[in-house]
């Protein structure tokens, strides 16, 4: 693994670091600290060693669960994978006829899988006949409470891993405002040579900012270590089938959503909200995200943005449009 993680950070790469200079006087912006002590460690063998902790490990009852949802997903080379529920239907409705328009005439052996998080039983039919794609259902009497708050997102990881397994290339994961342009497959390809492409644009918030202290001690993490690195984006990503990314990223990811004290370490719904009037460290929390976001950066570390994905700078970036407004009602009828 380590091995593994050397090749990757010294590879060529057409992106450029992110240059945080600023002080912290304003705490919502990548900041550099002058009272921190504590820096992610620069040994790859350590960031290695954490991420392959018993903690951040599934164990027999988690893959179990992750495997019953996997159950049904076809395998095949590339997997496309989103969710929805009743007040989200117009919604996906519009992402699917993109999806259709763009992906689908230009993607090979792919799947689109669809986890449902609360339709109706009429939604239900209409997206079974018309997205061509495999509807799947959370079993919520087998996972934990909170994963009943669908805006915590604890969802994600889980389903990313069960599509992981019947992967044979690559797992792409999109919100339903994702909308693909022409470029789809240079994504695909560049996310193929990377192993793996996340959101992370200049102008987000740092991590402490939207993460929970207690997720930081989870993964026995400073967060002032943190505040000079965005936040990532969990709307879009591409992870590539390999031990590596599986074993690093996407266990540790899935690990952390099954541990309230992880992704959840006391969250209310109030939570949620990071629009407050006075801007301080860990005054909300991003749940997928914050943890997507520290794991990335700890395995990473300054060379996190070699994995960004190119145009995340703009909601009408290379590679996809971002309209979160977009509806269509009438696509399944």
């Amino acid at each position: 693994m380590t091995a593994t993680l050397i090749k990757m950070l010294q590879g060529s790469t057409d992106m450029k670091p992110h240059n945080v200079t600023a002080d912290c006087k304003n705490i919502w912006n990548p900041c550099r600290p002058e009272n921190c002590s504590k820096y992610i460690s620069q040994s790859p063998e350590k960031r290695i060693r954490d991420l392959l902790s018993p903690k951040l490990t599934l164990n027999d009852q988690d893959r179990q669960l992750i495997s019953y949802l996997s159950y049904l997903i076809p395998e095949n080379d590339v997997i496309f994978a989103t969710a929805t529920s009743s007040n989200h239907y117009d919604e996906t409705q519009s992402m699917v006829h993109s999806l259709h328009t763009v992906v689908y005439p230009r993607v090979q052996n792919m799947s689109f899988v669809l986890l449902d998080l609360g339709l109706t039983q009429e939604q239900r039919q209409k997206t079974e006949k018309s997205c061509r794609c495999q509807v799947i259902s959370l079993p919520f009497d087998k996972v934990p409470s909170y994963f009943k708050e669908l805006g915590f997102c604890t969802w994600k990881p889980v389903l990313i891993m069960a599509c992981m397994m019947k992967a044979r290339k690559s797992v792409v994961y999109q919100d339903a405002s994702i909308y693909w342009k022409d470029t789809i497959v240079d994504f695909l390809d560049r996310g193929d040579k990377l192993g793996l492409q996340i959101w992370g644009g200049v102008g987000m918030h740092n991590i402490p900012v939207t993460t929970l202290k207690g997720t930081f001690d989870f993964f026995g993490e400073e967060p002032c270590a943190y505040l000079n690195y965005t936040s990532l984006q969990a709307g879009i990503n591409v992870f590539k089938q390999t031990p590596f990314v599986v074993r690093t990223i996407l266990e540790p990811w899935a690990k952390c959503a099954l541990e309230p004290d992880c992704i959840c370490p006391g969250c209310t719904r109030n939570h949620i909200n990071c629009f407050k009037p006075k801007q301080e460290i860990h005054m909300c929390h991003r749940f997928d995200q914050s943890v997507l976001s520290i794991i990335t950066t700890k395995l990473f570390s300054y060379e996190r943005y070699r994995f960004h994905m190119p145009g995340s700078d703009a909601e009408n970036g290379r590679y996809v449009n971002i309209n979160r407004g977009q509806r269509n009602p009438t696509y399944f009828n």
